[in-house]
């Protein structure tokens, strides 16, 4: 198990993997206290590239993986249980808003953006990103999609997939997949957006 541990630094750098030998409540324990993981490693990549190559190894080694967001759901959605052999994946580092256009209103941003970063970034650019509920100062962008969060402007705006254009994915079997788009309807085939 070290191995993977050991594959894992060369993957990220030896200071974004956080092994059992330090305290990893941080991510283990979900706010309502109701479950507490017990994972090999906590991983925190830089990239999309540095993700693939994680899901590769993982798959290679039929490693469990459990993405990880701001940890702020209270739906168990970072649970990795008991098993040690896990390892959880903390999309912390990927936190850029690659680009805001306010002539399509369209802001591209990482998994870890916090939302609150997202809304002030918009401001910024007389523009607004309508989600917004009460862990918005923690919560991320990617974790808001996972669990298609709602907040209190649902009913005027949607869920979180309902203002997502398009992703970008990595498979857990480490291929990168391109699934940005810039059109609000887009009715050319299967919503492959929503499958991921």
């Amino acid at each position: 198990m070290n191995d993977l541990v050991d594959e894992l630094r060369a993957i990220v750098g030896a200071r974004h993997v956080h092994d059992r030998s330090e305290n990893l409540d941080r991510w283990e324990v979900e706010p309502m206290r109701k479950y507490h993981s017990r994972a090999r490693a906590v991983v925190c990549p830089g990239s999309t590239q540095e993700v693939a190559a994680i899901m590769r190894l993982a798959h290679e080694t039929a490693t469990p993986v459990v993405p990880v967001g701001g940890n702020t759901g209270l739906a168990g959605g970072t649970f990795a249980g008991d098993d040690e052999r896990a390892i959880m994946l903390s999309l912390e580092r990927m936190n850029r808003i690659r680009e805001i256009r306010p002539a399509s209103r369209i802001a591209i941003v990482e998994a870890g953006v916090v939302l609150d970063t997202l809304h002030q970034t918009a401001a910024e650019h007389d523009l607004i990103f309508p989600l917004t509920f009460g862990a918005r100062g923690s919560c991320t962008i990617g974790g808001n999609l996972s669990t298609n969060a709602g907040g209190s402007n649902v009913v005027r705006y949607g869920n979180t997939r309902d203002l997502c254009l398009g992703i970008e994915v990595v498979t857990p079997q480490g291929r990168i997949v391109d699934l940005m788009s810039e059109l609000h309807k887009d009715n050319t085939g299967y919503s492959l957006k929503n499958l991921y």
